[in-house]
C-alpha cells in the first residue's frame, strides 16, 4: 500500500488528479491556484481562465439568460444529491 499523497496547504489527502502531485508543488490543484496563481481576494473570480470562480459566475450568468434561478438549480441539486 502506499503512502497517501498529502496537500502541504490545506493537508487532506489528494485523491483526484493525484497523478499531478508533484507538478502541483505537493497541493491539490485548487490550493495550487490560490497560493500561486489566484491574484485578489479568493472569492473573487481572477483573470486565470482555469479559475473555479470564473466558471461558476459564466454558468450562473448562462442560467439566468435561460431564465433559470441559479439559486433554485442548486439547491435542487442539493437536495437530489442528498436525497431529501
Amino acid at each position: 500500500m502506499s503512502n497517501p499523497k498529502i496537500c502541504v496547504h490545506c493537508k487532506k489527502p489528494v485523491e483526484k488528479y493525484s497523478e499531478d502531485y508533484k507538478v502541483f508543488e505537493q497541493m491539490h490543484w485548487l490550493c495550487f491556484h490560490l497560493v500561486f496563481e489566484h491574484e485578489g481576494d479568493p472569492d473573487v473570480a481572477c483573470d486565470d481562465p482555469a479559475c473555479p470562480w470564473l466558471h461558476i459566475e459564466v454558468l450562473r450568468s448562462k442560467l439566468e439568460e435561460l431564465g433559470v434561478d441559479p439559486q433554485e438549480a442548486i439547491t435542487k441539486a442539493i437536495n437530489k444529491k442528498w436525497k431529501l
